[in-house]
């Protein structure tokens, strides 16, 4: 995130041992506390099948629409995409 961006300001409580543990990733990772419960808090949301960001919203309500063709149904005459497909696409 840019400083440009807004950000809203939440307080909460955290027991000892989280706080520790926060402090702890904080310092290995290098990054903020902030930064690390935005991430934790952005990861439980996606597993939870709630998008946290306009791009996530974006790409979840296209998610299963759009199909690319096997690799085995892609002309030989094109060797490239053949193994894009193969080596990228489930």
């Amino acid at each position: 995130m840019t400083q440009s961006e807004l950000m809203n300001v939440i307080t909460l409580k955290l027991p000892d041992d989280l706080h520790a543990a926060l402090n702890e990733v904080s310092r290995k990772r290098g990054l903020s506390k902030s930064a690390v419960v935005r991430e934790a808090l952005q990861q439980s949301l996606l597993a939870q099948g709630v998008a946290a960001s306009a791009a996530e919203r974006w790409v979840a309500q296209w998610q299963g629409s759009l199909r690319l063709p096997a690799a085995s149904e892609v002309a030989v005459s094109d060797p490239r995409l053949a193994h894009l497909l193969s080596k990228h696409v489930r």
